[in-house]
């Protein structure tokens, strides 16, 4: 049996995987975000660090809906880390959303809700 491939039109064996389609992909050289975001010190230091200061929920869902969202929380770079690698690891460009959040946020350079960077907490005993 044979099929068309979908690249260039011409009959091949089923299965089998045609000559235009075997061309080398170029592979993705990582650019700086990449670099920066498989350092310890994101992974390690910075990142639980943020989830940890906003108590590992979406503070979107929470500001906007009143909605404690935990599950599939990300830290969020407000301003792009493609476009501002400076501010990679500064705790005030730095917020945890959920899933949905970050992908509505995407990369738009500000927040749609009122938010305050928490101050370091401070503990009595």
């Amino acid at each position: 049996m044979k099929t068309t491939c979908t690249g260039c039109l011409k009959l091949i064996p089923m299965g089998t995987r045609c000559e235009c389609r075997k061309r080398n992909k170029p592979k993705k050289v990582p650019n700086e975000v990449d670099k920066l975001r498989n350092t310890d010190r994101w992974k390690r230091k910075k990142r639980p660090y943020i989830l940890k200061r906003d108590y590992g929920y979406c503070q979107r869902c929470w500001i906007k809906y009143g909605i404690i969202e935990s599950s599939k929380v990300t830290v969020h770079h407000i301003k792009p880390a493609s476009k501002y690698p400076e501010l990679f690891f500064e705790d005030n460009n730095l917020i945890t959303l959920c899933d949905t959040c970050n992908k509505q946020l995407g990369t738009v350079e500000q927040l749609d809700f009122d938010w305050d960077v928490p101050n370091e907490r401070e503990y009595h005993l």
